[in-house]
């Protein structure tokens, strides 16, 4: 994955906005082995979903290996990197349209190998439709972090996901749109 600025969660709206990303794991990483890809330089999952998890795991990129170690979450750089070849679950809360489409699908066969058989991918993305509204909350507002907003690469809906996803080992399946559409979350299952 290429090398970018790692980006702040300093705004106003990150870290309520964090939690109710954060709110929607619940049902499903209680007693589970858990990656939390793209947690974030401030590794919130340890204070949102504490000791819900079996395990958890960080990956992030923007983590120096002596951050990595810093809370009850150990952080990894790179998913190659994770000890495990069994997580049940991968959170990806509002990080996939931080990743080029074509890295994507690198990334998602990365996480299929570490993943056990009928692991899950459970993570929220902004639709389209959401684009403008983060624009302005974050440009004109300053109420995001603008280099979050100015981060994305894409914005999901399911008919992005699917043709990503025709590419690789997962399948969508589960979306629903919140927050007035201009949101979502989904669940990729694998296809095996």
């Amino acid at each position: 994955m290429p090398n970018k600025q790692p980006t702040s969660q300093n705004a106003p709206l990150e870290r309520v906005l964090s939690s109710l990303r954060y709110k929607r794991t619940i049902k499903y990483i209680k007693n589970k082995k858990v990656v939390d890809f793209g947690c974030g330089i401030k590794k919130w999952n340890a204070e949102f979903i504490g000791k819900l998890p079996k395990l958890i795991h960080g990956v992030d990129r923007s983590i120096t290996s002596s951050e990595g170690n810093n809370s009850n979450v150990k952080v990894f750089r790179g998913i190659k990197d994770l000890p495990l070849n069994d997580y049940e679950i991968v959170l990806a809360m509002a990080v996939f349209e931080h990743i080029d489409p074509f890295i994507m699908i690198d990334i998602l066969s990365e996480l299929a190998e570490k993943t056990s058989k009928n692991a899950i991918i459970f993570g929220t993305t902004p639709t389209p439709l959401g684009k403008p509204v983060l624009e302005f909350l974050s440009y004109n507002l300053k109420l995001i972090d603008e280099s979050q907003i100015r981060d994305h690469e894409i914005y999901y809906d399911d008919f992005w996901f699917n043709k990503i996803l025709s590419k690789t080992n997962w399948i969508l399946s589960h979306y629903k749109t919140f927050q007035f559409g201009l949101n979502s979350e989904f669940i990729l299952s694998k296809k095996y």
